[in-house]
């Protein structure tokens, strides 16, 4: 798996993409580590934005203080965020009050909440569900680790097929490697920052089958290009590699070597 840190902005509000680095899918579910805020944001900001440039319905669980940070953001990219959230399009929680409603976590219910969401956001006419939400909490309480794991494992069940993107974040400084390869066994993909090199480059890693695809791009570029390589999950032989003009295209000819490799 390609595993890449992110550029740190150092003050004030970071210049962001209006878009996402890497195009996520209905029926995506996907997870991003962190080590900082600054990261955290580069790819929450623009993963927010352009569901809300799409028209979709957008609900996020923070922190109090990254919620902050989010909306000053979404708003130097232009985006009326008082008028979004007035219509329903942005919602932005803290942590708390998403995913402890009744004072603790439990996995059942949280499911059943997603899916209420998202059946209602398609009855007011929104075309999609896009969500974010921190998940570290559960890190440091061995029950709540638990329920958080079997919550993952009923979304990445339940998203394929349905007009819904979900984002889950991690601090990668608190997780465990046993914890990082529980957390990524139930995500089709995800995004990540726990080495520190390439800080000019962001990649994510695709789940298909029986292997790992590895996309990555120069983030300073406005039109970048993205280099993949295709690898068994369990041997990490490498089957492929090339580069692409665009995300979907990459995904596309990662896709092909994966199927012809079978």
């Amino acid at each position: 798996m390609f595993i890449l840190r992110s550029a740190h902005f150092n003050s004030g509000v970071a210049m962001r993409r209006h878009s996402s680095l890497f195009q996520f899918r209905h029926g995506n579910h996907t997870c991003v580590f962190y080590r900082s805020e600054d990261s955290l944001l580069e790819v929450l900001t623009p993963y927010i934005a352009e569901g809300l440039n799409r028209g979709e319905r957008c609900f996020s669980a923070q922190k109090p203080h990254v919620g902050k940070r989010l909306l000053l953001e979404l708003r130097s990219l232009g985006l009326n965020t008082d008028d979004l959230m007035r219509s329903g399009a942005l919602e932005i929680h803290n942590v708390d009050e998403v995913y402890f409603p009744d004072g603790k976590f439990q996995s059942r219910a949280m499911i059943d909440m997603l899916m209420r969401s998202l059946h209602e956001s398609l009855q007011l006419g929104f075309p999609a569900f896009r969500t974010a939400g921190d998940a570290s909490w559960a890190i440091e309480d061995p029950n709540g680790c638990r329920q958080l794991l079997d919550y993952e494992g009923l979304v990445n069940g339940y998203f394929p097929g349905r007009p819904a993107i979900g984002l889950c974040q991690y601090d990668a400084n608190t997780l465990s490697n046993r914890m990082l390869d529980s957390v990524i066994a139930r995500h089709g993909q995800h995004v990540s920052d726990v080495v520190p090199s390439s800080p000019n480059y962001s990649g994510i890693s695709v789940r298909r089958g029986n292997f790992w695809s590895d996309i990555v791009a120069d983030k300073r570029s406005l039109v970048p290009n993205y280099y993949y390589v295709v690898q068994r999950r369990r041997s990490a032989e490498i089957v492929g590699w090339g580069v692409a003009l665009n995300f979907d295209d990459a995904q596309a000819e990662s896709e092909r070597i994966a199927a012809s490799t079978e």
